[in-house]
Parts: structure tokens; C-alpha cells; sequence
């Protein structure tokens, strides 16, 4: 079993990369239009000989420019919005705490935006949830067959509750329709089952802990 957290990163100097593509090609497509006359110096002799060379360039430069600066902007929204939604899951909890259900299975594979952003999310719910097995379909030709177009899936205690993508509403429905797990009778109540205190049999026997759990 294992997790996975990715955050999408914007490489270090891609937007100023962009920036100038932008720049650069409208400054030649601007020198194009209104000579270089005025220029303090000379232009390359490819510049007045081949000068549609030199208007495609900068055509390829802007267009270039504008595209990765695009990619930039959507990076930042996506990092943006997912902050925001990991703020809003630290926010939120259901009136009764503790773990629900039994197994949480994700079959996944390498290099899919969407399996990482659902491990991202089942990990912001990590407290209400069994500990995630990640399955990459490549493993098996008979879980490529069956999921190869609609990973990732999320299947929890045997039945598919996603696929494609986790819709945190229906999420937290389906943590609060679930009841939390009974916690041992060999602890002393609290939600961690590794503690090591023990739940006091009547009221004049002392737990494990002595009263103190060290959980809390």
C-alpha cells in the first residue's frame, strides 16, 4: 500500500520565458511596420534581406509567448483553487468522528493528472478513511481492460463510489451516511486503535493509561 501527493509546480522561470517571447516578438513585428531607421544601429543583413523570414519568426515568438504564459496562468489558478479547497476540507468534519468503512482501494497508473489529484483529496479526508491501496492497472492486462479509460477509480469496502475524478460533496455525504467504526473494547475510547491503553471494564477499574491518554 501506498500514497501519493503530488502539487502541480510551475518551473522556475517559465513565466519570464514567456514574457519574453511576448516581448521580443511584437518588438520585431512592431520594427517590421515602422522601419529601423531611427535605430542607433544596424539590424542584421538577414533583416532586409529576408524580411518575411524574420515577420514569421516573430509571429512563432508571440504566438509561443502567449501560449506558455497561458499555461502559467492556468497553473496558478489550479493551485490556487486547490488550496482553496484544501483549506475548506480542513474546515469541515462530521458530527462523529472516528473512521468509517473497511478498505479504500484506488486503482490508478503513472503519469494521470486526475489519479493525483485524487489522492490529494482522499488524503485531506485521510481521518474518516481507511489508509488508501494504490493499484496502477498496468500491473494486470485485466485491470487495464476494465479501467484503462475511466482512471482513477475509488472503491470503497468492495463497490465503486468514483471514477474519472472525486466529487468531494458527494465525498463527505458518503463519510457522513456512514457510521464511524466501533473503537476496541481493549482501548480507552480514543480514536487511535495503537495507543496501548485499555477501556476500563467497570467504573472503579482504571484504564491502561491511568486516566491520562497519551493520544490526547
Amino acid at each position: 500500500m501506498s500514497t501519493m501527493v503530488h502539487k502541480e509546480e510551475i518551473p522556475q522561470g517559465l513565466p519570464f520565458l514567456g514574457n519574453a517571447m511576448l516581448f521580443l516578438g511584437l518588438g520585431i513585428l512592431a520594427l517590421s511596420l515602422t522601419g529601423t531607421e531611427w535605430l542607433p544601429f544596424n539590424m542584421p543583413r538577414s533583416w532586409y534581406q529576408n524580411p518575411t523570414v524574420w515577420k514569421l519568426l516573430a509571429l512563432c515568438m508571440t504566438g509561443g509567448g502567449i501560449a506558455v504564459l497561458k499555461q502559467v496562468s492556468s497553473s496558478e489558478m489550479k493551485n490556487e483553487l486547490r488550496n482553496r479547497e484544501t483549506h475548506q476540507s480542513e474546515d469541515w468534519m462530521p458530527e462523529e468522528h472516528g473512521q468509517r468503512f473497511e478498505t479504500l482501494t484506488v486503482y490508478t497508473k503513472k503519469n494521470c493528472p486526475l489519479c493525483e489529484e485524487a489522492s490529494e483529496i482522499l488524503e485531506d479526508y485521510a481521518a474518516y478513511l481507511p489508509q488508501a491501496e494504490l493499484i496502477d492497472i498496468y500491473s494486470d492486462p485485466a485491470l487495464v481492460e476494465k479501467f484503462g479509460t475511466c482512471v482513477p477509480v475509488v472503491v470503497i469496502d468492495g463497490k465503486i463510489r468514483f471514477r474519472g475524478r472525486i466529487n468531494e460533496v458527494l465525498l463527505r455525504r458518503l463519510i457522513v451516511a456512514s457510521p464511524a467504526k466501533v473503537v476496541s473494547q481493549k482501548s480507552c475510547g480514543c480514536n487511535n486503535q495503537g495507543c496501548g491503553c485499555k477501556r476500563p471494564q467497570t467504573e472503579s477499574e482504571s484504564s491502561g493509561c491511568g486516566g491520562n491518554c497519551r493520544c490526547a
